[in-house]
């Protein structure tokens, strides 16, 4: 494994942070009101969340969740020039001033001083010709690119063995709330371990099925998933700009709101759902029945921390404290079998192959600087770097390899698997529980059944809450998912469901 070198940053000597201050756990909405109140400066940030990271990250707790760190002075001076607007009556919005992590599949500036890599060595050199659009939104916004975060190398598109969090350029990232452990649940792994570990205040995220639901869900975070499309993808390392989106990680619901408005609209609507939070009345479809018994328990995540039993216990405990709050609660059935699922995983695989093999070619293309330039270059890499690429834990490169041969997506069998997905994930998934039923929102539990598939299939926005907590101490969430352009009623979901789980604790 090529272990990340340790990351040189300076103490936080000189940084008193109120004693109530636990970065562990701290919003953006209490960041901000600090922040306003000249209790912290962003500086104080950037130094705390700097320190956290030299303690933890390869040093401590070894947690390799960080590939990167912006260089201390340009950073620093950022946080300066934002602590100099407040001061002057200028804020930019609850983002003014907040460093957040930013998963290493996606382009931040070279005067940012980080490289984009997506966890892989052919890439360690490449140059990129400037900030992804979703980075110069957040930059526009306030937030401040403290690091860039390890993930499952290539968005864990390079082979099916390969163990989720691992890159051959930030190692194996672990779990902090179980030491020793890489139960991580999928490719945006370091943004969730960063975040649970103090390292930044909120994390950018991708997702193509599950990237960055299932990290979340594994470390008590909320996370959305977006609209495919919402967010630009323009500057992101790809698996499929079809399936890819972009979404926010926080400690809240309002986090993801706070993220989610900097990311694209920036007129504050999801910030409004935040604080516009509704139970009552809502119709909740809750989607167990269907992968309890045709799944039989066979569907579940490799690294699945808690028992379904469980997560199935504890999602129907959390059923009926939202019925209790006004919610029509409604046991509902997908008209899919545990057959559908896997023609809907293997069409869905194909699929991915097709577009990786034409989206990979665009990406590059478009770098500065590029040691490679196509998918036969980086499978040509990987072999000619083999003990760093492919070391005995994480030999293969299967996915990249069947990408190869992949039909192109103007051919009949690449619209036959699109035709498979949409009728299996929205004409007999989703759409039909929706429209059957009247949901407004769809519920699942996070390890049970392919759930997040049959979202990013269909494109639709997909959320998750902290839930409970399995014997080896690894968090578990429960899902939401709504119909694509709803996130307004996701953030809102989201948010009062956070406050009946909390008071119920």
């Amino acid at each position: 494994m090529s272990d990340a070198a340790p990351i040189k940053t300076p103490a936080s000597a000189g940084v008193t942070l109120p004693r109530s201050l636990n970065l562990l756990q701290t919003s953006i909405g209490e960041l901000s009101s600090l922040l306003a109140q000249g209790a912290i400066t962003s500086v104080d940030l950037v130094k705390a969340y700097m320190f956290n990271i030299e303690q933890n990250n390869v040093n401590g707790q070894e947690l390799r969740a960080i590939i990167q760190v912006a260089p201390l002075d340009s950073v620093l001076k950022i946080a300066e020039g934002l602590d100099r607007e407040r001061r002057e009556g200028s804020v930019r919005g609850p983002l003014h001033g907040i460093p957040i992590l930013v998963k290493d599949n996606i382009a931040t500036d070279v005067e940012l001083g980080m490289k984009t890599t997506a966890g892989s060595t052919a890439l360690q050199q490449s140059v990129v010709p400037g900030d992804a659009e979703v980075i110069k939104r957040l930059r526009k916004a306030g937030a401040i690119i403290l690091a860039k975060a390890n993930l499952s190398e290539l968005s864990n598109f390079k082979g099916q063995n390969t163990p989720l969090g691992w890159s051959a350029v930030g190692g194996q990232c672990r779990s902090a709330y179980a030491a020793g452990t890489s139960a991580c649940g999928g490719s945006s792994a370091g943004n969730a371990v960063g975040l649970s570990a103090g390292f930044g205040a909120a994390a950018l995220c991708t997702e193509t099925s599950g990237s960055l639901i299932h990290p979340a869900s594994r470390a008590a975070l909320y996370g959305v998933r977006p609209t495919t499309g919402l967010v630009p993808s323009d500057g992101v390392v790809p698996i499929s700009t079809c399936r890819d989106s972009l979404g926010p990680m926080g400690f809240s619901a309002a986090d993801c709101a706070f993220m989610l408005d900097g990311m694209t609209f920036d007129d504050g609507r999801y910030a409004k759902a935040a604080n516009m939070p509704l139970m009552k009345d809502l119709r909740l479809g809750l989607v167990i029945r269907n992968f309890l018994e045709e799944a039989d328990g066979r569907d579940i995540m490799p690294d699945t921390p808690a028992s379904i039993e469980t997560e199935v216990i504890a999602v129907r405990s959390a059923a009926a404290l939202m019925a209790s709050s006004g919610a029509s609660i409604i046991e509902v059935n997908m008209e899919t079998s545990y057959e559908d699922s896997q023609t809907l995983v293997k069409s869905e695989e194909a699929l991915f192959q097709s577009d990786f093999k034409e989206d990979i070619s665009v990406y590059l293309g478009n770098l500065v600087e590029s040691p490679i330039l196509d998918i036969e270059d980086l499978v040509q890499w990987h072999i000619d770097h083999a003990s760093v690429e492919l070391p005995p834990y994480a030999p293969s490169q299967s996915r990249l390899i069947a990408s190869l041969s992949a039909p192109s997506r103007d051919s009949d069998v690449y619209r036959h698997n699109q035709a498979i997905s949409k009728k299996i994930a929205r004409t007999n998934g989703l759409d039909y529980i929706f429209d059957k039923f009247n949901l407004d929102a769809a519920v699942f539990a996070v390890d049970l059944g392919p759930a997040h598939k049959y979202v990013s299939a269909a494109g639709y926005a997909l959320g998750t809450a902290p839930l409970g907590y399995a014997n080896n101490g690894v968090p578990f969430g429960i899902l939401f998912a709504v119909r694509g352009g709803e996130e307004e009623r996701l953030i809102s979901i989201l948010q009062v469901f956070s406050r009946l789980y909390l008071k119920s604790s």
